[in-house]
């Protein structure tokens, strides 16, 4: 069956004709004035109705061509392991081809049709379709890309992982098939985010780090985080998971130079984030599309440019390629695991999964760096537990965690977690769900010296929370376990690793008080700073004009709980206690073991003078401001906080807890 030799259209032969073919027919019968269909090409023969019906139909590409088909144009809309070899024929006949994304299942398969289609003179687009939106110029004309996140939370069912014998498979029949939710069902969210960093050829991608798990009884991943740091040094972090309670349009945010951007690439809509001129923030524009088989017709007519070709698909197929050789996915834990409906209709829902995944995106994080409770642990932080006698009679005050595993971008840092009464009731919280970077006790502030020692977004005057490169960390450099607390040496580094700050920190246990609801311990805490080289200013999201936020100083993350009494000895309540001096401040609820009492105050007039930051409602947290509203600055002279504190089984009432903080203290260091 010959090329219609005057024929001005362009002759289209279409592999596979159901699933996505389907959607092919759709386009090419919107089409009819530029295309014309000369044959179809499936096992299962043309549709049994509609256009393509009447197509002359044949079992395969090669049965095509050997009938004496001679198309312009082939469209690729089967199976990923079938990809490579029907390429390379189509090509091979002098075709142009349209290649259903994934490109191919492996990098070597990449590698030889690139080389196909060198030589053969033709083209390949590939069918991210997501490339051909409007919205990816408008990104670029914001500034210049530091850092893109992508997340996606969809959800399938049984019927989707039985559709097909190589779905949910890595691989069938000896070959690869890599069919997970990186590299199909949200492959669009990290090829999409992959062109928005400015990364198109294998070599732009300098490694891909991920971690795959599994709900569904599958070879491949349903649920995965990945890092892709590329050459130019822009990381990415990607969450993706197909267990979500309910389906979300995936998001790619991107952080600028100018503005931060989200982009909904299902919607083609962009919404600002944060930026210079905060009127913007909440606008969103929406942006046509270009359908890239009109990309190809176009290019085939005047030789414009490809939104997707398959040079550019080099980026993803390192990604690809990177989950084709990784271990096969960790079965997530039972236990995290619901199940709804029934049958084919039924799908997993994994604890808080669509949380973490975008968790996991911002943060450039796998899952086990931020303790996500299903996944795997990360290596083992140095941790020591506090307070036990030398003859173990009493039980452990705290563990101090060095902050090792921390991610990053949680601004690693030492903390007490878990914290425990004598009666052993936990009040402490570490990488909630809400914050990662809320970590027990500790002591962080937001801006140091222009680096972020708190965590998670950093507050940007007339910009708002901001995602930027500046996460410092702070490192342990000596440590002394005692049984009555411990001393420790700290640096405060910046993101570069300098030196900023030297901490020292003594922490001195009382002996527990035997009381009838079980006991109370009070514990006396002491930090000092030293700058290392010139002054470093001290400040918080209070002190940078968000008002009533000027956390950082001494920080504790408590769990969640209902019924929450907080409170000073003349004030009760968020709002009453919040931004409040007052000699001390105490926290009382049911936690999980039974209701239990903590409390602060400040051992000197100095930190007495620093107000107390209270959060119930958002989230549940008590702290020590040192920069409330002013930055605090750290010179040569020892800058110096003391605080005493108190954990206690049941409410020991707030006489008993003001007299317990009120005695007096010469001071930990002396």
């Amino acid at each position: 069956m010959p090329r219609h030799a005057r024929s001005t259209r362009v002759a289209t032969l279409l592999v596979g004709t159901r699933g996505f073919g389907a959607v092919h027919l759709e386009r090419l019968a919107a089409r009819t004035g530029e295309t014309e269909l000369v044959a179809v090409a499936d096992p299962a023969g043309a549709p049994a109705e509609g256009f393509g019906a009447e197509a002359p139909a044949f079992e395969s590409l090669e049965a095509a061509l050997a009938a004496g088909v001679r198309p312009d144009l082939v469209i690729v809309a089967t199976p990923t392991g079938s990809h490579a070899a029907l390429a390379e024929t189509a090509l091979g006949a002098g075709a142009d081809v349209y290649l259903e994304k994934p490109p191919v299942a492996s990098m070597a398969d990449f590698e030889r049709l690139l080389e196909a289609e060198r030589r053969s003179g033709r083209a390949v687009q590939v069918g991210f379709q997501s490339l051909g939106s409007a919205a990816l110029d408008a990104i670029a004309a914001e500034g210049e890309v530091s850092s893109v996140a992508a997340s996606g939370a969809w959800l399938r069912t049984r019927a989707y992982w039985r559709r097909s014998a190589w779905a949910g498979r890595r691989t069938l029949d000896g070959r690869p098939v890599v069919d997970g939710v990186v590299t199909n069902p949200l492959a669009h969210a990290v090829a999409t985010a992959l062109r928005i960093a400015g990364a198109h050829t294998a070599e732009d991608v300098a490694s891909v780090e991920l971690e795959l798990y599994r709900a569904n009884d599958i070879e491949a991943d349903d649920t995965s985080s990945l890092r892709v740091t590329l050459a130019s040094g822009i990381r990415l972090g990607i969450g993706l998971t197909l267990c979500a309670a309910e389906q979300e349009p995936p998001v790619i945010a991107v952080r600028t130079t100018g503005r931060d951007v989200e982009f909904s690439y299902t919607r083609d809509e962009l919404r600002t984030v944060a930026g210079p001129d905060a009127a913007q923030v909440g606008e969103v524009r929406r942006f046509d599309r270009l359908d890239l088989l009109d990309d190809l017709l176009a290019h085939r007519a005047t030789g414009s440019g490809l939104r997707s070709p398959l040079a550019g698909a080099g980026a993803f197929m390192r990604v690809l390629e990177g989950v084709r050789l990784a271990p096969d996915p960790e079965p997530v834990r039972v236990t995290a695991v619901a199940w709804r409906g029934e049958g084919d209709a039924a799908h997993p829902v994994v604890d808080d999964v669509a949380w973490w995944v975008r968790r996991a995106a911002e943060q450039a994080a796998l899952f086990s760096e931020l303790a996500v409770p299903w996944a795997r642990q990360p290596h083992e932080a140095s941790g020591v537990e506090i307070g036990v006698d030398a003859r173990g009679e009493t039980a452990a005050f705290a563990r101090r965690d060095d902050g090792t595993a921390v991610t990053a971008t949680s601004s690693p840092r030492p903390f007490l977690h878990p914290i425990r009464t004598p009666g052993g009731i936990v009040v402490s919280d570490a990488h909630p769900v809400d914050h990662d970077w809320h970590l027990g006790l500790s002591f962080a502030v937001q801006h140091a010296g222009g680096a972020n020692f708190w965590g998670g977004r950093t507050w940007v005057a007339g910009q708002g929370y901001r995602w930027l490169a500046d996460h410092g960390r702070i490192e342990t450099v000596a440590f002394e376990a005692r049984d009555e607390g411990y001393s420790a040496r700290s640096a405060w580094r910046a993101p570069d690793g300098g030196a900023l700050l030297e901490q020292r920190t003594e922490l001195r246990l009382a002996p527990v008080l035997k009381t009838a609801a079980g006991g109370i311990r009070v514990f006396d805490l002491e930090v000092e700073l030293l700058a290392t080289g010139e002054p470093v200013e001290l400040g918080s999201p209070g002190s940078n004009g968000r008002t009533g936020a000027g956390y950082g100083g001494l920080s504790w993350r408590l769990p969640r709980t209902d019924s929450v009494r907080v409170r000073t000895a003349d004030a009760s309540g968020e709002d009453e206690c919040h931004g409040r001096t007052a000699p001390w401040l105490a926290w009382t609820a049911p936690f999980d073991g039974g209701t239990a009492t903590v409390a602060l105050a400040g051992a000197d007039p100095v930190t007495a003078a620093d107000p107390w930051f209270v959060r119930v409602d958002g989230y549940p947290g008590i702290g020590s401001s040192l920069a409330w509203d002013r930055d605090a600055v750290v010179g040569p002279e020892p800058f110096v906080r003391r605080w005493r504190g108190l954990v206690a089984d049941g409410d020991p009432g707030d006489e008993v807890i003001g007299a317990l903080l009120s005695r007096p203290t010469g001071g930990a260091l002396g």
